[in-house]
């Protein structure tokens, strides 16, 4: 052992001690300890001393452990697998180690003499199939103790892995009412933080968008119980049919239904396929999730395909963006004159700018971060300017939709001087948290704010009958309920080849 590495880096293996013979040399309780490891694993176990304690002398008497009662001679040690010393006798437990070494028998001193020892015996936690050990590699014994218990509570959680779905959307809540639950940034963090420390929460999504915040979680059965969740998302204070709680059957059918976008705004949109997706692996990456709920995910996304496939003749699927462009076309507010301006340069914001290009004269496109590339044919078209420009090219606009992942308000009332006080302005806002002050929409009768629920309520005027699709759907997920079973189950099975 080097002066600079006074610790070795120890090697975990699970050693198979079945009928395999294991000496013990010393009577007292670390060596009883010992001998309870090694009956646990099934080894033949010798004791060698000339005393030995109360409770390892009833084990004795039990036939559990053979005694030679005398002390340590160097032949004791032949034909053992691994070897013990356990003696009070710093001394004594370096001949024991002196003997293994002349005949290459494993050896773990349980004294002073440890690290010029061949192993140390990890902390170690049994729950059914499962083994948990846990090393400091002779560091800190204390602190693997610790650590052993606190896993110790959890493996008893670890029966079950439990669906459970916690969240409200734009059917339990309206945009103002919604908009303090939503979580995004470091309120986003904070949530996952917290969520992270519970026992009996296995793995974790949060889902954030602009129509709906929920938690997806495998919890344990406590946990599935507790109402916990609700209490992390602040739901407390609401009455319950401002929420949902889901478990079982229930929280994978509405999993399906929401990947199939039935539950979105405007149902049958596909941004939600890609949000959920995005989600799935914002929270891997943050060590939230893993293989469970990949499963959960991809389960529910294949169960989807066919409820699309079923919806899509009957119903005008349209995304957020496509219901924007058709309100103010509905509206007479766009035409070959317009001047329209979008805040945001992602997804929404990119699909507003595609599909305005052919309706409006000139897009003032208004980005924070991620400038976006425009086509040098299209230069003319299209002007670019970031947020902090937006004050002065709100006067050119005839139309402005925002559509941007932003914690505030992206136009409030400092900006209504900037307005266009000669003609109609008309603010679409398809953000969530709001990107716009509502009170915008009291200062002047010029100045037409519309939200998500405005958008909403116009659709509704049009829609297909949801309640004959949603039956339909709900009865596509009951014929995949084998899948809901098959995952359920395999949470409680085990690989041997492990």
């Amino acid at each position: 052992m080097s002066d600079e590495n006074p610790y070795y880096n120890g090697f975990p293996i699970n050693l198979f001690l079945t009928d395999r013979p294991c000496l013990v040399v010393g009577g007292g309780k670390v060596a009883l300890r010992k001998i309870q490891l090694l009956l646990d694993a099934g080894a033949k176990v010798t004791v060698v001393s000339p005393e030995v304690d109360d409770e390892l002398q009833k084990l004795i008497e039990q036939g559990k452990a053979a005694h030679t009662v005398r002390r340590f001679e160097d032949s004791d040690v032949e034909g053992a697998m691994l070897v013990y010393a356990a003696t009070n006798s710093r001394g004594a437990n370096r001949q024991i180690l002196a003997c293994c070494r002349e005949r290459n028998i494993l050896c773990c001193c349980v004294d002073g003499n440890w690290s010029d020892g061949d192993f140390t015996t990890p902390a170690i936690t049994r729950h059914k199939q499962l083994t948990v050990s846990v090393s400091s590699d002779g560091k800190n014994c204390r602190q693997s103790k610790m650590v052993k218990n606190s896993l110790a509570r959890h493996l008893m959680m670890m029966e079950s892995g439990h669906l459970v779905i916690v969240g409200t959307d734009h059917n339990h809540l309206t945009v103002e009412e919604r908009e303090p639950f939503h979580l995004t940034g470091h309120r986003l963090e904070r949530a996952g933080f917290m969520i992270a420390q519970l026992w009996g929460i296995h793995e974790f999504m949060i889902l954030n968008t602009c129509n709906r915040v929920e938690v997806i979680a495998v919890v344990s059965e406590e946990t599935m119980q507790n109402g916990i969740l609700r209490h992390i998302m602040g739901f407390t204070n609401l009455k319950e049919d401002k929420y949902y709680l889901k478990t079982g059957q229930e929280a994978f059918e509405h999993l399906c239904l929401v990947t199939a976008g039935m539950l979105s705004q405007t149902p049958g949109e596909n941004h939600i396929t890609a949000q959920i997706k995005d989600a799935l692996e914002q929270s891997k990456s943050r060590a939230w999730s893993g293989n469970m709920t990949q499963e959960w995910i991809s389960t529910a996304l294949h169960v989807s395909k066919d409820i699309k496939n079923m919806a899509a003749p009957l119903l005008h699927s349209y995304e957020i963006e496509d219901l924007c462009l058709r309100y103010l076309e509905a509206q007479g507010k766009i035409d070959p004159n317009t001047t329209i301006m979008v805040l945001g340069s992602g997804m929404v914001g990119k699909g507003l700018v595609k599909d305005s290009l052919p309706k409006v004269a000139k897009i003032v496109w208004c980005y924070h971060v991620n400038k976006p590339d425009i086509p040098t044919d299209l230069s003319g078209k299209i002007d670019l300017c970031t947020f902090n420009d937006v004050k002065n090219r709100i006067t050119d606009a005839d139309v402005i939709v925002c559509a941007a992942d932003a914690p505030g308000h992206l136009l409030h009332l400092g900006h209504e001087p900037f307005f266009n006080q000669e003609r109609p302005v008309t603010v679409i806002d398809l953000g969530m948290p709001r990107n716009v002050d509502p009170e915008l929409d009291d200062l002047s009768s010029d100045i037409t704010v519309v939200d998500l629920d405005g958008l909403k309520y116009w659709y509704r005027r049009e829609l297909a009958d949801m309640t004959e699709i949603l039956a339909k759907s709900r009865a596509i997920v009951s014929e995949h309920r084998n899948l809901y079973e098959k995952i359920t189950n395999s949470f409680k099975g085990r690989n041997p080849a492990e």
